[in-house]
């Protein structure tokens, strides 16, 4: 992050509205029975859940914030971090999402809907040259309550969590991204195929894809140019079989917030969590749920499912991490049911 943040607004150049529709060229068409464009037509005044000063507090330190209506922009992946796209075609039926079984059974999830992952990574990523699905999250709290009785027993569905994350934050740090792709290489690579790999660019990124129309707590990205190393802190999970570190997010009046109102089935979000390149390009995409103040208490749960990816950019072999298989598709993989022990505190101010 070498360059200065830039404060300017970002001003619209295409208009993408509300419905259940989506026009000649696809785009999805936002309005309401009557026609008229909804009340966060521009976007919202929302609370957002910033880490304490120190960085120790997740969600400790909320502040009112503009949450920009990102249909209204065109936001990039290099530029911004993030980008509003589309699942291929036969993950619909209708306005519904054809793989909504699917998605709820680890295995089928596996051989089904991530090859179509792939194919909306591919499709944003042309320059790759090798994608991986690692992990994948279900997040649906009303399911989560019904199927462990408000937490006194484990999930029937594999990948369920327990609700959004309420806490401003990235996956990974400028340590731990390195850190990760290597460990998931390990198992399937020579370390000297996997040293070149990571040599050239390489990035983890998720996918967030509604499963049903988002009516509650969407989700809200950090645009890259208004973030700043002097916002984070590095905070280290320890479990049992590994250690990750991730950056949470404090307070600053400079964030420009977007998010995505009444997401459908077929969008999705792609977002980075870490890019290696360091020539001006978007690195991380900063992000957290919230409550949006135009929803109803009474709309259900949100239901959305986040895919945790790989994606490289060099000259690989043919033949590179071949027998790679996602570790949650393992029995008894530690995975599957990650809890962290310990949580320690690092620096503030680097990137």
């Amino acid at each position: 992050f070498k360059q200065l943040a830039s404060t300017a607004p970002r001003l619209p150049s295409l208009l993408r509205l509300r419905s259940m529709k989506r026009d000649a060229c696809g785009t999805i068409i936002l309005r309401d029975s009557l026609g008229n464009q909804p009340k966060h037509e521009n976007g919202v005044h929302a609370t957002l859940p910033y880490s304490s000063e120190d960085g120790r507090v997740s969600g400790g330190a909320p502040r009112q914030r503009f949450i920009a209506n990102g249909r209204a922009m065109d936001h990039t992946l290099e530029q911004d971090g993030f980008v509003l796209s589309a699942l291929p075609p036969s993950a619909l039926r209708g306005q519904s999402l054809a793989v909504y079984d699917e998605v709820h059974d680890l295995e089928q999830c596996g051989s089904i809907v991530y090859p179509l992952i792939q194919e909306v990574l591919r499709k944003e990523f042309p320059s790759c040259s090798q994608t991986f699905i690692f992990d994948h999250v279900l997040r649906n709290v009303d399911r989560w309550k019904h199927e462990t009785n408000d937490g006194q027993q484990p999930p029937q569905t594999p990948m369920l969590d327990s609700s959004p994350v309420w806490n401003a934050h990235n996956d990974y740090t400028v340590r731990s991204g390195p850190h990760r792709a290597r460990e998931l290489l390990a198992p399937h690579e020579a370390a000297s195929r996997i040293d070149a790999a990571l040599g050239q660019r390489f990035a983890l990124v998720n996918v967030w894809v509604p499963l049903k129309v988002v009516q509650r707590d969407p989700l809200a990205l950090l645009e890259w140019q208004s973030a700043s190393p002097e916002d984070l802190t590095g905070v280290q999970y320890v479990y049992k079989h590994r250690t990750s570190e991730v950056y949470r997010v404090m307070p600053s009046e400079r964030h420009r917030w977007i998010y995505y109102p009444s997401m459908v089935p077929g969008e999705c979000i792609v977002f980075k969590v870490f890019d290696s390149a360091e020539d001006g390009r978007a690195r991380f995409a900063f992000h957290t749920a919230f409550s949006d103040p135009t929803s109803a208490p009474t709309e259900p749960a949100r239901e959305s499912i986040e895919f945790r990816t790989l994606v490289f950019f060099g000259d690989l072999p043919d033949d590179f991490a071949k027998s790679f298989v996602a570790p949650i598709l393992s029995p008894d993989h530690p995975d599957k049911t990650l809890k962290p022990g310990d949580m320690v505190v690092g620096q503030v101010g680097e990137w």
